[in-house]
């Protein structure tokens, strides 16, 4: 029996790649709006319906995935962040890809005071990820400062694109926080803004209500919880979306609504991924450990060194 789903992308590079999979998709599903989510019955009455997502506002879907949904009449929605498209900014995590890893590895053994054996067992990525923004801010800044490294020109979309592509009438915009934190390491105050903060910029960009919004990274329990799921209904979302990985089920919390992830493959790598749905992350996580679990095993040692060193501490507020 089909099973309902929501897909995510992200970066969206091969448009050939990319078109192969709206092909496959349009084959196997009835590609629908969000909206169609926001009604539980629907999910006992109507199998085979899928959503697309795409987080993060990225050029490359501006330029590359949008004409090929146009050219399909296929709907979409776009998680973004107000602050960043305005500013013409790079989220945290795009500016630091691509850095060598060594300095890197060098900055935060200094930094966290965490020796090379933890270090080493765990992407630099993953380390960043424990921390506040703040903190990873820092992290940069050094790294830039050391390493003589400018900033990266921008990657994401800017205002006049988000408008021009909700115009159309197929893509829906919904809040991705103003500057992509990874909420739990957030204090209550900085959470909030950023949730509340993003949803109400976008709602001035836009002209109307914003109801949908995606979490930064996105494992529930580790990435959000209650107090994120809270503000979000402080602020009237009707749907956030999550990276935990399964078909939708109509007793999934409607605030965090998982997604199945692609961004390569071949069409038939693609197939299999989209018939295993949730026991993908299974099967993977017996060829490697999942971050999740590499990031809540150095996440005590990590706040442990926060709290035992006043001036770090302070530094990261």
């Amino acid at each position: 029996m089909k099973r309902n789903l929501i897909i995510n992308f992200h970066v969206v590079n091969d448009a050939a790649w990319f078109e192969n999979v709206i092909l496959l998709l349009k084959s196997k599903y009835t590609i629908i709006d969000l909206k169609f989510f926001e009604n539980l019955n629907n999910y006992e009455k109507k199998k085979g319906f899928c959503h697309l997502t795409f987080d993060d506002g990225d050029k490359t879907f501006y330029s590359i995935a949008y004409p090929i949904l146009k050219k399909y009449g296929v709907p979409a929605t776009i998680f973004v962040s107000p602050k960043i498209a305005g500013k013409q900014e790079n989220f945290w995590f795009q500016e630091v890809k691509g850095y060598d890893k060594n300095a890197m590895i060098n900055i935060l053994s200094r930094e966290l005071s965490l020796p090379m054996k933890t270090i080493n067992e765990i992407p630099f990525m993953s380390i960043l990820k424990n921390l506040p923004l703040a903190g990873i801010k820092k992290i940069i800044s050094l790294y830039q400062k050391e390493t003589s490294t400018p900033p990266k020109p921008c990657q994401n979309m800017n205002l006049h694109e988000i408008l021009e592509v909700e115009k159309s009438g197929l893509i829906t915009i919904g809040a991705h926080t103003l500057n992509h934190p990874i909420l739990k390491n957030e204090s209550d105050e900085n959470c909030d803004n950023e949730i509340t903060g993003s949803i109400i910029k976008l709602q001035k960009l836009l002209g109307h209500e914003v109801r949908y919004f995606a979490y930064p990274n996105g494992t529930p329990n580790i990435d959000f919880g209650e107090r994120e799921i809270n503000c979000l209904r402080k602020n009237n979302i009707a749907i956030a979306v999550s990276t935990e990985v399964k078909f939708i089920s109509r007793h999934d919390n409607k605030l965090a609504f998982p997604r199945l992830g692609l961004s390569y493959g071949s069409m038939r790598f693609v197939k299999i991924k989209l018939i295993l749905g949730a026991n993908w992350g299974k099967i993977k996580s017996l060829i490697r450990p999942s971050e999740s679990k590499s990031r809540q095993k150095h996440y005590p040692e990590i706040m442990r060194v926060m709290k035992e060193n006043p001036e770090y501490q302070d530094s990261f507020k």
